[in-house]
């Protein structure tokens, strides 16, 4: 594995010989390790070096050379880590071995990894580290910091129509089973996304750019701005071709032969980002009103995709579903 893109793991340990025993386990399975004695060392780390995983023994002083080792500590630093981000996995490695300990720290990561020193450390804690990684939660949140990042960038159309229809998954819900990009939807005309849905209806969707703005003020009263409207009249265009072509022409062949017709689809225009709270509830005021069309900005979503994976990483790290 290329060292630059190695996970990075992070061990907070004050026995430095079981932390040697970590890092000579962790290293030559592929991921950059650092190490922490204590709790303040540990938050430093965690905001200096970025790790992915965090392995974290819960009896541990506060501050270097103080004899004041608790678990209090250890639950102090974890809720720090997970106030930082509450999407890095967090594995406890402890000796102790009491219920109410392990239900306490397991409430707190919502069931990430949990390994005990008596196990056998060569493969307990890859596995840890592979499994944290794996979490659908974990994963889903660097791309959902990908995006907000793409995003500020300010790149072409195009480029979020590639990243989005890559992670669709993530950055459009779980309301959809497939996405198609482009799709033509006219002769000559393609939509940036077509949508389907579980329901195996439809839904449009066409992408301008973050920097384009959504509304403008003329004399103190906020009307769609020139590149919103030609986006809006482009979807609407959509759907006339929807209804005029021959069924057939605009179906979706999806998987076992089934075909879907866009004959009733819905529409999404993703344009611009809030300037103000104003614009944020004049929004909303349209989209109540508009019948099959909304009108979303980036930050909407980016919002939706923060509220899946909310939902994701409060049900066990999305390991699991809710019981």
């Amino acid at each position: 594995m290329n060292e630059k893109n190695a996970p990075k793991v992070l061990v907070v340990e004050d026995n430095k010989v079981t932390a040697g025993d970590f890092l000579r386990v962790l290293q030559p399975n592929g991921f950059a390790v650092e190490h922490a004695l204590d709790a303040a060392e540990a938050l430093h780390k965690a905001a200096t070096f970025g790790p992915d995983v965090v392995l974290l023994d819960l009896q541990i002083p506060s501050a270097p050379g103080l004899p004041d080792e608790d678990v209090e500590h250890g639950f102090r630093v974890l809720d720090a880590l997970l106030a930082a981000d509450p999407f890095r996995p967090v594995c406890i490695v402890t000796a102790h071995s009491e219920r109410e300990l392990i239900r306490r720290a397991m409430r707190r990561t919502h069931g990430a990894p949990f390994v005990f020193k008596d196990d056998d450390l060569r493969h307990a804690l890859p596995k840890a580290v592979n499994v944290a990684l794996a979490s659908p939660a974990f994963k889903m949140s660097r791309t959902v910091r990908e995006f907000r990042a793409l995003v500020d960038r300010n790149e072409s159309e195009d480029v979020y129509r590639k990243f989005i229809h890559q992670h669709w998954g993530a950055i459009l819900g779980p309301e959809y089973k497939d996405v198609r990009s482009p799709y033509p939807i006219t002769r000559g005309g393609e939509i940036d996304l077509l949508a389907i849905r579980w329901d195996g209806f439809p839904d449009l969707w066409e992408l301008k750019r973050p920097s384009d703005p959504v509304f403008r003020d003329y004399n103190g009263w906020l009307h769609h701005s020139l590149e919103c409207a030609r986006a809006i009249g482009q979807l609407m265009s959509y759907y006339d071709a929807a209804e005029k072509e021959p069924r057939g022409q605009l179906g979706y062949d999806g998987r076992r032969g089934v075909t879907v017709h866009l004959q009733r689809p819905r529409g999404f225009v993703v344009i611009g980002r809030y300037q103000s709270d104003a614009e944020r509830e004049r929004l909303r005021l349209e989209n109540g009103f508009l019948a099959g069309l909304a009108i979303l900005t980036y930050d909407d979503l980016i919002e939706r995709a923060e509220q899946f994976l909310t939902f994701l990483q409060q049900h066990r790290n999305g390991n699991d579903s809710p019981a």
